[in-house]
């Protein structure tokens, strides 16, 4: 939490008459002479410069506050949950109308106090300023007109900061010629949209929600005097810092004067602005800024981003000011992510697990509900930024249902025998054993699918034969290379999670294809809906015959240990050495896979990765503990 220091809240501030000093008078006598020979230079150069100039000068045609850079937000489905901004500048741009007039007022008295009575260019204060600074040793004022101010932060981008003769002509003649073209509000309200005021806020609409947790148009005179003063060294005269706050304080004081100077305000009502304590309001602001940075779902966030890029412009998702509505739903998604955290952390010291992740989907219409990537997004030891609900990993003994699934497509049955025996030889070159050790002889093909049984599964994928199941797994989305071996069918070719979930969602519709679905609506800046997806139930192709789905999934609803009181019908996975484990499952309305593992090389012992007394795999305890919760 930020600190505050500077002058006290409660301080009356004393201004002080300055007294004149003997020759006075011829100084401002020269200045009256350069004064009125610049005027006369600027009046004969104008015409001469705009003819010069006019062909290399960008385009003044159709400029408008809303051509500038602005934050994209992310949402979760309710339309109100923030998840994420992401931006080139972060901005949003508001109408005058909606910028309250104190900070109106402030802004002008503070940077440029004849902007409605001057033209574009003033000399006069150009050269009173430049003398202003001499005397005093200090900047009270800008020589620059907001006119000029605007065609140097908007016009001449990186330019702006050349101090060079050509660089000053061509801002004389843009501003010349925007004021021609623009009205002043116009112009003041592309300038407050325009400006940066500090800590990655860029115009008055981020700005006040930076500082101060509310919208421009709500600001009041301490608030709007306070603000208005940080654009001149936004870095100095940062608010959250302590240094930067006095600093700031006495900048506030430096607007407050001007407008009582220029009669916007009364004397005593800008003293009670400044004894107005904003230290409270400050420091809220700055703890929910901060605060939001650690997102609802970072993961997801990044996964809609991908995608996005694939369909826009990535520079226009940076600066297009858009609002894209995801299909997060913030309750799931924040019970999967307690889901991953308490189970990583229960099995962290027994099973050694440092990581897990989580997905859910709706099987019927592929929406994604809930994605966790990592145990901790910002923990670097375990890799904390990889998303493991997109990458590759072994799935285990979870492929095993894509084998069985085709074999009820040819012919099986789920009382069809199959040969549980011979593993060690039955394989020329791939000696395959169960993890209880045992061999059962002749099983069902039920009983093999619901124990999880390796032996007989792999003679059932050598009889189905492997090109038929890996036909009938690209079918339902699996997109990874799968190798072309006995072992695939035990998991040893990588999956993602994202695929995986996918293809058990279309045993739970019914046979029909899912495609993940991450984002509902993107509107621009404009509110004008650039693409709206809306979720279409069991409207994917049929890839599997119902039949065959209904009996796979009447089978896995008997792989369930313990039953959970409602029909669920799952299946785990355990990879070689333990590394991944698996549980992948649906109900008639979700499907959810959850994984655990190690994103370290160093393995676990072989007694601490199987189950208790009670049996099963490891697969069946870290994983299925989080997918029940």
């Amino acid at each position: 939490m930020p600190s505050f220091t500077g002058r006290s809240m409660g301080e009356t501030p004393v201004r002080r008459r300055r007294q004149r000093r003997p020759g006075g008078h011829r100084w401002w006598r020269r200045i009256l002479l350069l004064t009125t020979a610049g005027l006369l230079t600027t009046l004969v150069g104008t015409g001469t410069l705009l003819y010069t100039y006019a062909g290399e000068l960008p385009s003044l045609d159709h400029l408008s506050a809303q051509s500038l850079p602005q934050t994209t937000r992310i949402y979760a489905r309710d339309g109100v949950t923030l998840l994420e901004e992401r931006y080139q500048q972060r901005r949003t741009v508001v109408a005058l109308n909606d910028v309250a007039w104190d900070l109106r007022h402030a802004t002008i008295a503070i940077e440029d106090r004849d902007f409605y009575n001057q033209g574009a260019v003033n000399p006069v204060r150009m050269l009173a300023a430049g003398v202003y600074d001499i005397l005093h040793q200090r900047a009270a004022q800008g020589g620059s007109t907001i006119t000029q101010q605007l065609v140097k932060n908007y016009l001449l981008g990186e330019t702006a900061s050349s101090r060079s003769l050509d660089r000053k002509a061509r801002e004389l003649v843009l501003a010349v010629e925007l004021e021609r073209q623009y009205t002043k509000d116009q112009i003041l309200e592309m300038y407050l949209n325009t400006i940066f005021y500090g800590n990655q806020s860029f115009g008055v609409e981020a700005a006040s929600q930076t500082y101060f947790g509310t919208s421009a148009r709500k600001l009041d005179l301490a608030q709007a005097s306070l603000l208005a003063g940080l654009p001149q060294r936004p870095s100095d005269l940062n608010p959250f810092l302590p240094e930067g706050f006095a600093h700031a304080r006495g900048r506030q004081r430096d607007v407050l004067d001007a407008m009582v100077r220029d009669g916007y305000v009364t004397a005593a009502v800008a003293d009670k602005a400044y004894q107005e304590d904003l230290r409270p309001m400050l420091t809220a602001a700055h703890q929910a800024a901060f605060g939001h940075r650690a997102s609802l779902a970072p993961h997801f966030v990044d996964y809609v981003w991908s995608e996005l890029e694939q369909r826009y412009d990535p520079g226009y998702l940076l600066r297009g000011g858009l609002r894209i509505v995801t299909t997060l739903d913030p309750k799931t998604q924040a019970l999967a992510q307690q889901a991953v955290h308490d189970g990583v952390g229960r099995y962290a010291r027994s099973y050694r697990v440092n990581n897990g992740a989580m997905l859910v989907m709706n099987p019927h219409t592929g929406e994604v509900l809930a994605m966790v990537g990592s145990a901790d997004y910002y923990n670097d030891d375990i890799g904390g930024q990889v998303n493991y609900a997109v990458a590759p990993r072994q799935p285990g003994s979870s492929f095993k249902p894509y084998t069985y699934v085709t074999a009820l497509m040819n012919g099986w049955t789920p009382a069809s025998p199959l040969d549980d025996s011979n593993g060690a030889h039955a394989f020329p070159g791939y000696p395959v054993h169960d993890w209880d050790n045992k061999e059962l002889g002749t099983i069902t093909l039920r009983q093999s699918l619901q124990q999880s049984r390796n032996i007989s599964s792999v003679h059932l994928f050598k009889d189905v034969g492997i090109q038929k199941v890996f036909t009938t797994a690209r079918s339902l989305g699996i997109s990874t290379p799968l190798d072309p071996s006995l072992p695939t069918t035990l998991g040893a070719s990588e999956l993602r999670m994202i695929d995986h979930l996918s293809a058990y969602s279309a045993f739970a519709n019914g046979g029909h294809r899912v495609r993940p679905l991450d984002v509902l609506e993107v509107r621009d800046a404009a509110g004008t809906v650039l693409e709206a997806n809306a979720p279409q139930p069991d409207a994917g192709e049929r890839v599997l015959p119902a039949s065959a789905t209904y009996l796979l999934t009447d089978i896995l609803k008997g792989a369930v240990r313990p039953t959970m009181g409602f029909p669920v019908a799952a299946k785990s996975g355990t990879t070689t050495d333990f590394k991944d484990a698996w549980y992948i499952g649906y109900t008639s309305d979700l499907a959810v896979a959850s994984w655990m593992g190690r994103t370290v090389t160093k393995p676990a012992p072989h007694n601490e990765s199987m189950t208790g007394p009670a049996g099963g795999l490891w697969g069946e305890i870290g994983p299925a503990s989080s997918w029940r919760q």
